[in-house]
């Protein structure tokens, strides 16, 4: 026992670990509060399977991700293609495939594996990214197909890897012009999409989904009464949570509005955080994400490759991002996503998939001084 506990070893940000640790510790106590011990044993089991895959890819030298990314970017388009003719619909979203009696979201595996064919191919090519041709063929159109294939079944994680590829270019220094331009079109598309689904039935033959997506911005931006009490409904109920936690908190396990508010345990579960640790542990949440994204540009400045630099900070702003967007939905700054909060909200393949995330960052911290992904 004693020589399999010794050959254990976690290395890399030993910070970045703890904070691991803890907000997977933490996770348990909130899905506890919100689900119960009915599914508290899974989300254990999947906080664990987790933890050992990112054990496992933290172990594996972050050269060979160079060239994993590729492999997963093509593998990503095939299941995004796949779950769009069988895909399994779950509250009225075909988002999920079953394979061998695993269900998962292929949008999880594009999510990382578009942010590591993107770092490859901005190290790799970063000679000829000035001509735009290039630039188009090598770096956009692989963030456009991937982001056109995750849009008719979710809008919020197409937009959010949309943002992701942004941040990635404009960190090696693309052209600010090739970026503006494409922030330009970006809208111009949203906007169309838009009007076509609340003034046409065009939209929402070509994509369903853009009739739920209308609905969420409308009811977000109409402030009448009746409005907020009906097409409202979560986060209006997110808010008396919030406002019943006040600075303390009433207490863990005692949320009242756990009954109440539909998907407390995933998508509003800051919610529940809030109410029962008070705005002190709200605040405790933040500066953990806040900690993990300032560790991992640190990394990134001690990192002597510009793949591994790139894919040090990619990752994690995509990690700490969607946290903020789960954050702000909660305190409706925002209207409702459906994204979840990293390694605390309970879920499936997402929290492998995160867990994933975290091991390659800390891989690139353990090697920071490896560059022989050149030759991946």
């Amino acid at each position: 026992m004693s020589n399999l506990t010794g050959n254990i070893r976690l290395e890399g940000d030993r910070i970045i670990w703890g904070i691991v640790f803890a907000l997977s510790l933490f996770s348990l106590l909130v899905v506890y509060s919100t689900a119960g011990w009915n599914f508290l044993f899974s989300h254990f089991v999947k906080i664990l399977i987790g933890i050992c895959a990112m054990y496992i890819v933290h172990k594996i030298k972050f050269k060979y991700f160079s060239k994993l990314g590729q492999l997963a970017y093509l593998s990503s388009l095939g299941l995004l293609i796949l779950v769009l003719i069988i895909g399994v619909s779950i509250n009225g979203a075909s988002r999920w495939l079953t394979i061998a009696g695993l269900q998962f979201q292929p949008s999880d595996v594009a999510k990382l594996a578009i942010l590591l064919y993107l770092a490859r191919q901005l190290s790799k090519q970063r000679d000829y990214l000035a001509h735009f041709k290039y630039f188009a063929w090598y770096i956009l159109c692989p963030l456009v197909l991937i982001c056109l294939l995750i849009l008719p079944n979710n809008f919020s994680t197409a937009a959010l890897v949309f943002v992701n590829g942004l941040v990635l270019m404009f960190i090696a220094k693309v052209r600010l012009k090739f970026i503006a331009a494409i922030i330009g079109f970006a809208f111009i598309g949203a906007l169309s999409i838009y009007v076509s689904a609340k003034y046409t039935s065009l939209g929402s033959q070509i994509m369903p989904r853009s009739i739920t997506w209308v609905s969420r911005i409308d009811s977000f931006f109409d402030g009448s009464k009746n409005d907020m009490q009906h097409k409202d409904f979560q986060q209006v109920q997110a808010l008396v949570a919030i406002q019943n936690g006040d600075i303390t908190g009433v207490g863990p396990g005692k949320s009242i509005q756990r009954n109440v508010l539909p998907y407390s345990y995933s998508d509003f579960i800051y919610a529940i955080i809030i109410e029962e640790y008070g705005i002190i542990g709200g605040i405790g949440v933040i500066l953990a994400y806040l900690i993990l994204l300032f560790r991992a540009i640190k990394i990134s400045f001690k990192v002597e490759s510009l793949f591994g630099s790139l894919v040090t900070v990619g990752l994690m702003f995509s990690l700490v991002f969607q946290a903020i967007i789960n954050m702000l939905v909660s305190v409706k700054v925002l209207p409702v996503t459906g994204q979840t909060l990293p390694l605390i909200s309970m879920g499936g393949t997402s929290i492998v998939f995160t867990c994933i995330t975290i091991g390659i960052i800390l891989s690139i911290s353990r090697d920071s001084t490896d560059r022989a992904y050149e030759e991946a």
